[in-house]
């Protein structure tokens, strides 16, 4: 599942090596879009951008360019980027400060300008990695002096100098050596990387981004590929964790475990064979809803359960022709209804033939090869 580390498997094969370039990498981060991956170098004090061929896929990154960043701090630790590719914050642990770079062309590093700095010493000495909300607004830091994230509010987005101090949390209990942060894109989850235990910890939060109201949930060991795990990221969609290791000089991919396949309740009661519930391009068929349904398209789908209500009193058998209160009813809107005309109304009349547009697509992680026999009927509708 999306964002569950303890369900993560490493994908071992599409390991990067970035040794030609950095032989100490102690950061990493992503496009939006996955084709474009940055490591922080501490070794050359440089950032790294790497183009993928596959988004996510970062056993096709290539090297491109590289942005010295010495001048501003020589040891450099973390970095991370404006959703739109125009700005990048450097943390160092040298002078205690994130610095900002911008952009002139997006995602560019050899366009890249410095601009202004944040002192965050008064919080942590010992600065180890840097992470920010998408709107801007909020920047975190992870110390490993005090062994804690701090949390710094932007009046401005992305204005490094109208940067306030907000609150911090102790993650300690659960490593001492804490490295770098990342956060889903509501900001209700929460990731550390540590060096002691070599390891992800995940933290949930009632309140997003108030990182005061985060708890310990769970725990990703990621010695069995190195044993010094620097930083940590995600793909915009939980389900892909990316991990920097100093050991072997490498990015680590780590999928997350795919949801089980959901059931479908409320087979309609003529399905009496495999051929009558189906699932195909990603749509839910039935052949014989209804005597009247001269389509095999009536079903509204949400989260792959159908309930069917409502059967009229001269449906007695499958072959029964009068159809003139039956309804499906469904629980919400399909996942997949991109307007009003899309979504299924909680109540169908079909006591005429069946419309046309009944058939709703089922989003991929809801799709079903086959209908189990023990979940087909037959006879008059329930």
């Amino acid at each position: 599942m999306a964002w569950d580390i303890e369900s993560a498997t490493a994908t071992y094969a599409p390991a990067k090596n970035v040794s030609a370039q950095d032989t100490a990498p102690v950061g990493v981060t992503f496009s939006g879009d996955g084709t474009k991956m940055f490591v922080m170098g501490y070794a050359n004090k440089s950032v790294y951008r790497y183009d993928l061929s596959t988004a996510w896929d970062i056993a096709t990154a290539t090297y491109v360019s590289a942005k010295d960043v010495s001048s501003q701090d020589t040891a450099p630790l973390g970095v991370e980027f404006s959703g739109d590719g125009t700005k990048m914050f450097v943390v160092g642990s040298a002078n205690d400060s994130v610095y900002r770079y911008d952009l002139s062309t997006a995602w560019d590093l050899t366009t890249a300008t410095y601009v202004s700095a944040k002192d965050v010493g008064a919080q942590d000495t010992s600065q180890r990695g840097v992470a920010f909300s998408p709107d801007g607004t909020k920047m975190f830091v992870v110390g490993y002096d005090i062994k804690s994230v701090y949390r710094y509010d932007l009046a401005t987005p992305w204005d490094l100098t109208t940067a306030t101090y907000v609150s911090a949390k102790d993650v300690r209990a659960q490593d001492t050596s804490p490295r770098g942060v990342a956060f889903s894109g509501d900001g209700t989850k929460m990731f550390v990387v540590g060096l002691a235990s070599e390891s992800v910890y995940r933290y949930d939060l009632t309140t997003a981004w108030d990182i005061t109201s985060a708890t310990y949930v769970a725990t990703k060991g990621v010695s069995a590929q190195d044993t010094i795990p620097y930083d940590v990221a995600f793909s915009g969609d939980g389900t892909k964790m990316f991990v920097v290791g100093n050991a072997n000089d490498s990015v680590y991919r780590y999928d997350m475990a795919a949801a089980a396949a959901p059931v479908v309740e409320g087979t309609p009661a003529t399905a009496s064979s495999s051929s009558d519930a189906e699932v195909t391009a990603g749509s839910l068929t039935f052949a014989g809803v209804l005597a009247s349904a001269t389509s095999s398209t009536l079903a509204a789908v949400v989260a792959a359960t159908l309930v069917v209500s409502g059967t009229p009193t001269e449906a007695t058998s499958a072959t029964s022709a009068a159809a003139t209160s039956a309804t499906i009813q469904t629980p919400g809107i399909p996942a997949d209804a991109t307007s009003a005309t899309d979504a299924a109304p909680t109540s169908e009349d079909f006591s005429t033939a069946t419309p046309a547009e009944r058939t709703h697509t089922i989003p991929a992680e809801f799709r079903l090869t086959t209908i189990a026999a023990e979940n087909r009927t037959t006879g008059a509708l329930p």
